[in-house]
């Protein structure tokens, strides 16, 4: 794990109790469609969202992910990768189910099998929400860190040396989110694009269905999760090479039991 998923991961186990954490398991299939490759795995999550004793909101998500490493793309990949996510928010006013406040959130994701080795953003931001009981919407902006490198496995057979393969730099973003729920189930989505000045340099949607199964585990759901991620791999190009990699997004499918303890 690169240090700053480890200062982020020692800030978040530091500001709450074990009790704080829930724990999901579960299987995942990730798969990259323009060159047919669908690698299978297990995988556990551990989610924290609480406010301490002075208020303040504390949240955060860790996954370990191992693969069934069957698979074409990276001829060295070791199995074994992980997401991290942690942040803190609050708000500047409020009226009734709405909210005006701010965000700051760290995020990484590291060694995946379609050679993404590091991408790790973190963002300052306003943040606008609208939450009611049913329904919620919530949309946010603003400028932070954008770091990408590219594994250099894959590339290195295209031509590309070491020195190619990082992208960092200031960058923009703007994301929105939107959840229903129900008595039984919740539907939920996301979206968030990262550019630098005219040109994106990343895509992210997700969507989850979660569903009660209070008749296995009182509070337990079981979730369907998809995270689809595109990137602009032209900020890499090296004049007279082909493209870095013979593929520019992936697509992860999750079924997981989720509040399992």
């Amino acid at each position: 794990m690169d240090w700053r998923g480890f200062a982020a991961l020692v800030f978040m186990a530091g500001a709450v109790n074990a009790g704080d954490w829930e724990y999901a398991v579960g299987v995942h299939d990730f798969t990259v469609p323009e060159v047919d490759a669908d690698t299978f795995g297990i995988n556990g999550r551990a989610t924290l969202d609480r406010h301490n004793a002075s208020g303040r909101h504390y949240f955060g998500t860790i996954d370990v992910l191992l693969d069934r490493d069957q698979d074409h793309l990276d001829p060295d990949h070791i199995p074994l990768w992980w997401e991290l996510y942690a942040g803190s928010d609050g708000n500047f006013r409020e009226s009734g189910n709405a909210r005006v406040g701010w965000i700051v959130d760290v995020a990484t994701r590291s060694n995946t099998v379609s050679s993404i080795e590091r991408r790790i953003t973190a963002l300052p931001a306003l943040d606008a929400a609208y939450d009611g009981e049913r329904f919620h919407a919530g949309a946010r902006a603003g400028a932070g860190w954008f770091f990408l490198e590219i594994d250099d496995d894959a590339p290195r057979t295209r031509g590309y040396v070491r020195d190619d393969l990082r992208n960092s730099r200031l960058a923009y973003s703007v994301a929105a989110d939107a959840r229903l729920r129900f008595d039984a189930w919740t539907l939920s989505g996301s979206a968030q694009e990262w550019w630098d000045r005219h040109r994106s340099l990343q895509t992210e949607y997700t969507a989850a269905l979660r569903i009660k199964t209070d008749q296995w585990r009182r509070g337990s759901e079981l979730v369907f999760d998809a995270d689809y991620n595109e990137y602009n791999l032209d900020v890499y190009q090296v004049s007279g090479l082909p493209q870095i990699l013979p593929w520019d997004h992936d697509l992860m499918f999750r079924v997981m039991l989720d509040r399992t303890w």
